[in-house]
């Protein structure tokens, strides 16, 4: 059971998912409460709330995003091949598997 350290930590998934729903609430809460105290504030109309919504779910996505992807690259155990013309000779049908 020779495995990578990061990958026993049980709370390791707690983590990431606790930083996920992070990243979901609070643009979205930020949003929608900044937006209502600037259109209460400078007296602007209503419909502007619905782009202060939509301005909090794209700034939600692109934090989830952007982390999700990061955590892809840290958690995952493909090596990269650094020469272009390394390939598996199993991938030819020449291949003979019996040997």
């Amino acid at each position: 059971m020779g495995g990578n350290k990061k990958h026993q930590n049980p709370f390791s998934a707690y983590a990431v998912v606790s930083q996920v729903g992070f990243m979901v609430l609070v643009p979205l809460l930020l949003f929608i409460w900044g937006g209502s105290w600037l259109i209460k504030r400078f007296s602007l109309p209503d419909w502007l709330m619905i782009v202060f919504a939509l301005l909090g779910i794209l700034t939600m996505i692109s934090s989830v995003g952007t982390y999700l992807k990061k955590m892809i690259k840290l958690y995952d155990n493909k090596e990269e091949k650094t020469d272009p013309l390394h390939h598996d000779l199993r991938d030819h049908d020449y291949y003979d598997d019996s040997k």
